[in-house]
């Protein structure tokens, strides 16, 4: 059942959204003429038969003419044979024509997500985007493949009945023009309930395939605090809100075929009444009765099919609009229309007085202000929620300031071109994301044109080339999804040897270090001092190592800098510094006492 407020009502952007589909149909015109040719074509072979049937009757069998009848018999038997051919060029050309336009679809809103801001996917759940890119897709991919050929032969087929009709006798053209508000005011009547109700449909499909993910992807933590019950309550309710909505478009579809029935019922008894009136009184011949009530008997096909390509259409035009949801969102962060590559930096980053809000409400970063000078190390502390994470994520243009400027080598980044911009930034963070694919592939990730010399020499520093080479197949070994079958030390050496890969002129570490043992961590603090000196890095600190190694330390608290020096003239201040510095203690190498072995 429909859940109680809800009301379901026509979208008023139904035609606007019809529109757009549609110029994407009309992007493929070769494909189109094919198939409205085909269309057109099956459709005069199938209005043949029952003026074959007339002509047959009138002529052959009132005029007792027998010897023509086996004439007769071939054509339609001709006729039947060349409608099936028809058919098949027709449902061939059309799933051509709609594999075409959803793969144009497909591919837009794909290069459209890879474009939208970090902001859309903070809020955005991955399951209900994935729902959109296939489900969806597959909605409008049916629309196109069947129901737009379908609808074009069968209003072909009406109009086609009316004018052979008419030319017969103008008052049986009279009579069937009677019926014809009648199918109208019913497809249009039905169009206006299922549309909505479909809507409705695939938005609670989204919303399960959402829960679904989610709930795959936390199986371990569903498990592990005993929450199985719960999970299964909440995902039969969302299961349970898929099935009403599916009921609720099955009881109005429900109501169409019956109405069908009455609708074909009467134009037949129509038919026979007055054709047979006419007979009688000699104005029309038989054949032209019997020819009526045989086009009466085809127009069943195409208001049904009428119908149910309406229910189709609706299930489009609903998923159509999800998908233009996502390819109308305008990514926050873009290119200016005069901006320009970044020349190759130095490395001088300056905040200047930035302000940033997640949520326009309350302040992320308030007035951060510093200068990183060329090559060297900014360690960034503070408690948990300062804007640690943040204020790097600011670098790469992840998000934009709302106030103040970010300059590198005196250039203001919100003026650059992104792409020239994220080149020159390398980001290790401390929970790396692998792909499904080798050691190598991942590596080489940035820049997949990479020698195997090179691959290696980053996998040396990284400190994760004699693991991989102690592995059977070494660097084609594959990972596994999202890095399963390594450990969280070795995936962050494996991501540091990414970015390492692409040589970027800053570097960005949320403490690559944090999940490795004493051993690896004090070959890695080697290999890094000797990375860090070469270009200007900001690092995330969680070990002590880092901070007090650090050319400038920048302590923030509620989004505010509340110090900012290096590590003995920090501690000496006695402020906040001197406090986390305890803990940050508590962080160091010399604390770690796990194998390696036992990191995962």
């Amino acid at each position: 059942m429909q859940p109680q407020g809800r009301r379901i009502d026509p979208d008023p952007q139904t035609s606007a959204t019809i529109r757009r589909l549609l110029d994407y149909v009309l992007g493929h015109p070769r494909l189109v003429l094919t198939c409205v040719s085909t269309v057109i074509i099956s459709t005069a072979l199938g209005l043949a038969p029952p003026w074959l049937l007339q002509f047959g009757i009138d002529n052959f069998v009132v005029g007792e003419q027998p010897r023509y009848l086996s004439a007769v018999a071939l054509a339609m038997v001709t006729t039947a044979v060349l409608k099936g051919v028809a058919d098949f060029a027709k449902r061939y050309a059309s799933e051509y024509l709609a594999q075409g336009v959803i793969h144009d679809i497909r591919s837009e809103v794909y290069r459209h997500l890879t474009r939208l801001s970090f902001s859309f996917y903070d809020t955005a759940r991955t399951g209900d985007l994935m729902s959109r890119v296939t489900a969806d897709a597959d909605s409008l991919r049916r629309f196109v493949g069947n129901a737009f050929a379908f609808i074009i032969a069968n209003l072909f087929t009406i109009v086609g009945v009316g004018a052979v009709v008419s030319y017969w006798d103008i008052r049986l053209g009279l009579l069937y023009l009677l019926f014809l508000p009648l199918m109208v005011h019913a497809m249009s009547t039905y169009g206006g309930k299922v549309r909505p109700a479909f809507g409705w449909v695939r938005r609670t499909l989204a919303e399960l395939t959402a829960v679904l993910r989610e709930d795959l992807l936390g199986i371990e933590v569903i498990k592990l605090f005993g929450r199985e019950s719960q999970k299964k309550c909440e995902f039969a309710q969302h299961s349970e809100a898929y099935v009403d909505a599916n009921v609720t478009a099955a009881k109005i579809s429900a109501m169409w075929m019956p109405y069908v029935h009455f609708l074909l019922g009467c134009i037949t008894v129509a038919a026979v009444w007055y054709g047979g009136y006419l007979t009688v009184t000699g104005e029309i011949s038989i054949g032209v009765v019997v020819g009526f009530v045989g086009y009466a008997g085809m127009l069943m096909r195409p208001i049904r099919q009428t119908g149910m390509m309406i229910g189709f259409g609706s299930q489009a035009v609903a998923s159509a609009r999800r998908i233009f949801d996502v390819l109308d969102t305008e990514p926050e962060v873009k290119d200016a229309p005069d901006a320009y590559e970044l020349p190759p930096p130095q490395g001088e980053i300056r905040f200047d007085r930035v302000y940033f809000s997640y949520d326009d409400e309350n302040w992320a970063l308030r007035d951060i202000d510093f200068t990183a000078e060329p090559g060297q190390t900014v360690a960034i502390v503070g408690p948990t929620g300062a804007g640690k994470t943040t204020l790097v994520h600011l670098i790469p243009r992840f998000y934009d300031t709302d106030h103040g400027r970010i300059l590198i080598d005196g250039h203001d980044i919100a003026g650059v071109q992104v792409q020239s911009l994220r080149q020159q930034v390398g980001i290790v963070m401390q929970e790396p994301f692998l792909f499904a694919a080798s050691m190598r592939e991942n590596i080489s990730y940035g820049r997949p044109d990479a020698s195997d010399s090179e691959i290696v020499h980053c996998a040396r520093l990284a400190q994760i080339h004699d693991f991989i080479e102690g592995l059977p197949v070494g660097y084609e070994t594959p990972v596994g999804e999202r890095g399963v079958t390594l450990s969280g030390g070795q995936k962050q050496r494996l991501a540091l040897a990414r970015v390492l890969l692409t040589d970027p002129a800053i570097l960005i570490l949320d403490e690559p270090t944090s999940s490795v043992d004493t051993r690896t961590e004090e070959l890695m603090q080697k290999a890094l001092a000797n990375v860090m000196r070469e270009r200007t890095t900001f690092v995330i600190a969680h070990r002590l190592w880092t901070v007090q190694n650090a050319d400038q330390i920048i302590v923030l608290d509620g989004g505010r800098i509340e110090e900012i020096g290096k590590h003995e003239q920090l501690v000496n201040a006695g402020g906040l510094y001197s406090t986390l510095q305890a803990s940050l203690s508590a962080k160091s190498p010399d604390d770690a006492s796990y194998e390696e072995g036992d990191e995962r």
